[in-house]
């Protein structure tokens, strides 16, 4: 026995040598500072040990809705029944990745919001992802895929689900503290409007500084959709939920409420107010998806709060398949692209047989920071963005025209692609189909993808510290968790040696094919014939810039891994800037953080027969749809536009810090020269905007200007019916916006620089084309700083829309303007 004891306290004794090593080993890596955050941190989170999420198809409505006292034949029937929820989810290590890795990681589960099918209610506790087929599954962030037919409309009952599943009663938000009620947003209250001249009613902004805390309304669009107006998802139409306890004088649907059902023609709109769908808490959609194949998304757009809805998770992939403009290869027979794409019930995270099949996977890349309890982090304060303390919209004491509560831009210092941090996907030697989408709020990506060259005597060290910290925990767990953070911080600001450039080939873009292939790589694009040949790279506008994404944007791409030895690790990069971005040149991402996407690991025990029989990108020959050949008959000229203050003073000092100087009661028309006197400028940003630029109507010979508007100003943009039109965009500002436009699909024309400080706007040189991945059809542009930015369009479907930045930052804060197609009927409720 004493010889036992005496054993155990030599191995102990070794043991504590040991960490001493590790110790050792962790502080001889410098510690960098990621982008401030949430109380994670996250280079305490291990990367590449959680595996990609294949989102599954979103299963289609097997019973419609029961409505307690309504007869099931008067309950209208949709294809799909689709409800938001409230639920967690593995997003970070642990839980359910320890038994699919083998390891003990214990970050704990994410409470998050997402779309699943209606019928399949989570049970309480459940935690996503798991193994379809089990209670609650279809609920994942991101939402399942929703597989649609060109030309083959889909009807869907958007079901606003936030409430507790046994009491009944609505959530909050679930990032607390956010809702800023001084913006013009949705405001279900239906008290305390400023901007309208009417106090009681719904969508306006008020001088109430405190958060909202109330129901949340929430309402569908589908990006990129060409879709009638009823079911576009305009920012007014949201609804709350079917709550309990939704408190008296709460209005439950927005301004503008619509719901339509192509089966019957029903519509319910201003002058049909009839509901004729008896589910509550819902809208009855249809979409005709009468466009060619497309990968598009479906996100919440309430007004005022988009940014947080979608921050919080619902958003999933809408896809438009159709085989007439589908690639063929050099011979003209029909090509064979990666494939399949996930389908059914068939399990591609749970089921390996399945999994080994998949080679076409969405896969939405988002930027987001937590709380060490696995909550979303996400700003409740306007300092987070620039230190400025107030006043604020609302203060008793002093005049102020700044939103306590918004963030002109939201930056995260972790990197979630599927609904996992830093996932990787072991992949066969073989030619993979991936759907990307920047899905972020504010940051945009520039992906790239590289070797990674294998330290092996590095590796052998980590798993030796990594098999005594597991011996240690057996006795002291908390004291082994915090040197496993260490190590882990270590290891992810440790330098990594990377080999050659994997070039990708992109076929695709937001509203379908490409007119050719474009081989990607950093400082260089290869647009590829379809004869076999490679012709020498067109350079990029800077050798920067690699697959450029702004928020919004799509792009398909095919990444071939079959010439890669097995065991290759191929990582995905982004060196887009962790701030607004105007351009290269630009100081990357965070090389330990923010800078790092994904992975993947070649295994050839993946390959199956299929694999051998899909066409070469190099071969593939493009069918994507022509220009718009239609002669534009309109040219509009619009402006991208920052709000400064119009109260307050300001000064800045040398570290950045704002100290507030003065601040006036109301407006000052003055306030740039009265600030000036004291030494400071007004504080900015105070909002983005969007307008036009023109000559003054009542001076002859007028400079142009830019007439900036806000959200409630009456339409200005308002397209005859088939017409074609150029909207020429002048980015006024030092940031990059990216413009959508809902209904249209447009052809990007050009881009030209222009003299901001000339009486015409003057352009300056010569219009510079679209880069070969931004030509067929788009919906999201990006509008660079100091440039025109013009666009095409077919304007074929009357009625109500919106054109916005896809910041969605900057779109809830008045960057966004309705416009209507057609001739708006008489008592229609928007000007």
């Amino acid at each position: 026995m004493l010889e036992k004891r005496c054993s155990r306290s030599k191995r102990w004794g070794i043991l504590s040598v040991s960490m001493i090593l590790v110790m050792a080993w962790i502080s001889a890596t410098t510690m960098a500072a990621p982008l401030p955050g949430g109380t994670l941190d996250p280079l305490t989170i291990p990367k590449y040990v959680q595996p990609l999420v294949i989102p599954p198809e979103m299963p289609t409505a097997t019973v419609q809705p029961a409505v307690p006292g309504v007869d099931p034949n008067n309950i209208p029937a949709a294809k799909y029944n689709i409800a938001v929820r409230q639920f967690q989810q593995q997003i970070l290590p642990g839980g359910v990745w320890n038994t699919v890795n083998g390891r003990s990681d214990a970050f704990p589960p994410t409470p998050i919001w997402s779309y699943g099918p209606e019928q399949d209610l989570p049970p309480p506790g459940y935690v996503a992802p798991a193994a379809l087929g089990s209670p609650g599954a279809n609920y994942n962030y991101p939402a399942f895929t929703v597989e649609n037919l060109s030309n083959s409309p889909t009807t869907v009952r958007w079901i606003n689900d936030l409430k507790d599943p046994v009491t009944g009663n609505y959530l909050p938000h679930i990032l607390t503290n956010t809702v800023d009620q001084t913006l013009h947003w949705a405001n279900p209250t239906g008290t305390g409007c400023v901007d309208s001249g009417l106090p009681q009613q719904t969508d306006c902004a008020t001088l109430n500084p405190a958060p909202y805390t109330g129901p949340v309304p929430i309402v569908t669009h589908v990006h990129g959709a060409h879709v009638n107006p009823e079911s576009d998802g305009y920012p007014e139409a949201w609804w709350l939920p079917a709550a309990n306890n939704i408190p008296a004088g709460y209005i439950t649907t927005g301004t503008l409420y619509t719901q339509y059902d192509s089966s019957t023609g029903a519509v319910q709109d201003y002058k049909n107010t009839v509901d004729f769908d008896p589910v509550p808490g819902a809208a009855f959609y249809s979409y005709e998806n009468s466009q060619p194949a497309a990968t598009l998304w479906y996100h919440d757009h309430a007004l005022g709060m988009t940014r947080l809805n979608v921050y919080a998770g619902p958003a999933g992939f809408w896809l438009i398949r159709g085989s007439y403009d589908a690639p063929t290869t050099t011979g003209g027979a029909p090509a064979v692209l990666p494939g399949p794409a996930p389908s059914g019930m068939a399990d591609p995270n749970f089921d390996p047989a399945v999994r080994q099949t998949i080679r076409e996977i969405p896969i939405v890349i988002q930027d987001r920071s937590f709380n060490t309890d696995g909550s979303l982090f996400y700003p409740n304060t306007r300092a987070f963005f620039d230190g400025f303390n107030g006043p604020y919209v609302g203060d008793a004491n002093a005049g102020s025209d700044i939103a306590p509560i918004w963030n002109p831009e939201a930056f995260f210092n972790t990197m979630v692609v599927n609904g996992t941090t830093w996932p990787q996907f072991e992949v066969a030697p073989a030619k993979y189909r991936f759907r990307l989408l920047n899905g972020s709020n504010s940051r945009f990506i520039n992906l790239s993808m590289f070797e990674v060259i294998p330290t092996p005597f590095v590796n052998q060290v980590d798993a030796a510290l990594i098999r005594l910290i597991n011996r240690l925990a057996v006795r002291f767990p908390a004291r082994a968790a915090r040197l496993q953070a260490r190590l882990v911080a270590a290891q992810n600001q440790r330098p990594v040696r990377y080999g050659i450039e994997v070039p990708f080939y992109q076929i695709g873009g937001d509203q379908g094919f490409l007119p050719n292939v474009v081989m990607i790589q950093t400082g260089s694009a290869a647009v590829l014939p379809g004869d076999g040949t490679i012709p020498a790279p067109v350079p990029l506008p800077d050798p920067m810039q690699a697959l450029l994404m702004a928020p919004a944007e799509r792009a398909d791409v095919i990444v071939d891994f079959s010439g890669l030895p097995n065991g290759t690790i191929v990582r995905v990069l982004n060196t887009a800037p962790d701030a607004p971005f105007g351009g290269f040149p630009d100081i990357p991402a965070d090389p330990a953080t923010s800078g790092q996407v994904m992975q993947f690991v070649v295994n050839n025990a993946l390959t199956v027969l299929a694999d051998a029989t899909t066409t070469s990108p190099l071969a593939l020959t493009m069918n994507a749809e022509p220009d718009i050949t239609a002669t534009a008959s309109v040219t509009r000229q619009l402006s991208l536009n920052e709000e400064e203050s119009a109260q307050v003073c300001v000064t800045v000092g040398p570290t950045g810090a704002i100290t507030t100087v003065a601040t006036f009661p109301a407006p000052n028309p003055n306030i740039v020269a009265d600030c000036a006197a004291l030494g400071a400028v007004p504080q900015a940003p105070k909002a983005a905007l969007l307008g036009t630029i023109g000559s003054d109507p009542l001076v002859a010979n007028s400079p142009l200007a830019s007439s900036p508007m806000l959200w409630r100003d009456p339409v200005t943009e308002n397209p005859a019916l088939n017409s074609t039109e150029n909207w020429d965009f002048y980015n006024l500002t030092v940031d990059g916006h990216p413009i959508h436009m809902h209904l249209v699909r447009y052809e990007i024309v050009h881009r030209q620089l222009f003299d901001p400080l000339s009486p015409t706007f003057a352009p300056i040189g010569a219009p510079i084309p679209p880069l070969p991945n931004e030509l067929g059809m788009k919906d999201t542009v990006l509008t660079y700083p100091g440039e025109i930015t013009r666009v095409k369009a077919t304007f074929d479907i009357p009625g109500l829309y919106v054109w916005h930045c896809h910041i969605v930052e900057h779109e809830d804060n008045e960057m966004m303007r309705p416009y209507y197609v057609g001739t708006k009927p008489q008592g229609f409720p928007v000007p």
